[in-house]
């Protein structure tokens, strides 16, 4: 800078100089007062030169090392946050993944119209089924849970299943709790893959409810299994110093071809449904007392049994299942049983299906008649999958249902007269 020290006090005396003059430049040529009016324009560069060097410059720099610093602590921070990173929108996450909630809602919404000789119609708009549940793992990943709470048109919750899981190395686990059903395939699949509004009418009879106890299962490339110990069938909610009675439950399925996931839905969706045959088999045996002096007294050995296959290809499935019971007492859910379903779907388009369904039902040594039903029934699945489905279909049924019991909410009466029943349904699952 002593360069431009000097060029600056000579253009000074210039300027004194030539205002000595009577700064009218007649004593200077004009090459002279084009030297001065060039240095004076140097001069400026220089002084706009050192300004942006001395001052603007390193307040830039400090600023682009805080910005810097800045996103660096950012992405720092990202990377530890896995509460929202590659995560669905309805999980969170502890810092370090060990700790997970997945939350999930599950809404049926039906219209009901039942017309029986001899009664009046009865129809009606119905909130069928709300279901909450949280899932997840605390601790490591071979510690999960399920909780699941429904809210049927009652308004009142219940306890759909509440269990601790383990999982071993080599794929075994224990679950601890109040238990998903492992009976039949219809009662293990989900609510939400269903063919049309429910499970069958059969099905529904074969109900295992919600037992308390301890289940182990395993899972491998072609076949898998569930054995469940618990308080004995159908004894849900009830206090454990009344029940004298246990029981155990099992299910073995195997699959020569296909893909678990897809196996386990009614609904052959076009675009993601892969080519799958599965076959199960499933048994459960009680024994002991309960309630023995009161009203709900059960008493005796029970035996019960099922078979059922599937087999699915791109937009079309069908399946069949049979029922087996020997259950003390007489009408109600007891007594010697048989029933069957079959059923199919197919998909018009990748949004729209139709589906038929068969079943019937015998009380050994009743008097009774048998229960048959037909079901005839179509789906408009928006967003091509479950989580949005329309549904409406038309059932009937002939014979006796008087001691049968409804699962499902399907609108059918405890009759001994034919019934024609027209549901429809809109399904919400997120």
């Amino acid at each position: 800078m002593g360069t431009t020290r000097n060029r600056f006090f000579i253009l000074i005396l210039l300027t004194v100089w030539n205002s000595a003059d009577g700064g009218n430049g007649l004593n200077s040529s004009p090459s002279a007062d084009q030297r001065i009016s060039n240095e004076i324009d140097a001069l400026r560069a220089e002084i706009d030169e050192y300004r942006s060097a001395v001052t603007e410059t390193p307040i830039d720099a400090v600023r682009r090392e805080e910005v810097r610093n800045l996103i660096i602590d950012v992405l720092e921070d990202s990377r530890g946050r896995t509460s929202f990173t590659d995560r669905p929108w309805n999980q969170v996450a502890s810092a370090d993944g060990l700790f997970t909630v997945e939350a999930e809602v599950f809404i049926q919404y039906d219209w009901l119209l039942n017309s029986t000789p001899g009664e009046h119609t009865q129809y009606g708009a119905d909130l069928n089924t709300v279901w909450l549940t949280l899932s997840g793992t605390v601790f490591s990943p071979a510690w999960s849970y399920g909780i699941s709470t429904s809210i049927y048109s009652g308004g009142v919750p219940s306890p759909e299943y509440a269990f601790l899981q383990y999982e071993f190395d080599d794929g075994l686990f224990i679950q601890a709790g109040i238990l998903s059903e492992a009976f039949s395939l219809e009662q293990a699949i989900a609510l939400t893959e269903q063919l049309g509004a429910s499970l069958s009418y059969a099905a529904g009879q074969f109900d295992a409810g919600r037992p308390e106890g301890l289940l182990v299962g395993k899972q491998l490339d072609d076949h898998r299994f569930w054995l469940t110990f618990s308080n004995g069938w159908g004894q849900s909610d009830i206090d454990p110093l009344q029940n004298q009675r246990m029981g155990v439950m099992g299910r073995f399925e195997f699959k020569p071809f296909g893909d678990w996931d897809s196996l386990y839905s009614f609904n052959p969706y076009p675009e993601s449904v892969t080519d799958g045959l599965l076959l199960g088999i499933g048994g459960a045996y009680d024994w002991g007392d309960y309630d023995i002096n009161g009203p709900s007294a059960i008493s005796g050995d029970a035996t019960r049994a099922t078979v059922d296959l599937s087999w699915q290809r791109s937009g079309l499935g069908l399946m069949a299942a049979g029922y087996y019971q020997d259950v003390p007492g007489g009408g109600g859910e007891g007594g010697r049983r048989w029933a069957g379903v079959g059923q199919g779907a197919f998909f018009l388009t990748p949004n729209w299906d139709v589906y038929i369904r068969g079943e019937w039902g015998t009380i050994l040594d009743s008097g009774q008649q048998d229960v048959v039903m037909a079901t005839l029934g179509t789906s408009w699945f928006p967003t091509g999958d479950s989580r949005v489905k329309v549904t409406a279909e038309f059932i009937q049924s002939w014979g006796s249902t008087v001691d049968w019991l409804v699962d499902g909410d399907l609108g059918i009466l405890r009759v001994d007269e034919p019934q024609s029943i027209i549901r429809t349904q809109v399904q919400l699952a997120f």
